[in-house]
């Protein structure tokens, strides 16, 4: 797989190899090798998966911090006991 730092780029990078590994399993036959060959395939997915996990709530994570900026505090913020205040 790639070097690279960037878990999108390595995700890409798993996801191409399991794509190889498909082909080729296919072109083995049906015996242990093609199996294990999907299995390394499945794998390489599950890899790539877990690479793009953390960059996909990334943006979702920092558009919600942007929001309750622009929000600022609420009165349930400011009062944890969610009781009303008296007027």
């Amino acid at each position: 797989m790639t070097e690279s730092g960037d878990p999108r780029a390595q995700a890409a990078a798993a996801r191409e190899l399991a794509a190889r590994a498909r082909r080729l399993a296919h072109g083995v036959g049906e015996g242990a090798e093609r199996k294990r060959l999907l299995q390394y395939a499945a794998e390489l997915e599950e890899h790539a998966t877990r690479l793009d996990a953390p960059a996909a709530n990334k943006p979702q994570v920092a558009q919600l911090q942007q929001q309750m900026q622009q929000q600022g505090p609420s009165g349930a913020a400011n009062d944890p006991s969610g009781r009303k205040k008296p007027r």
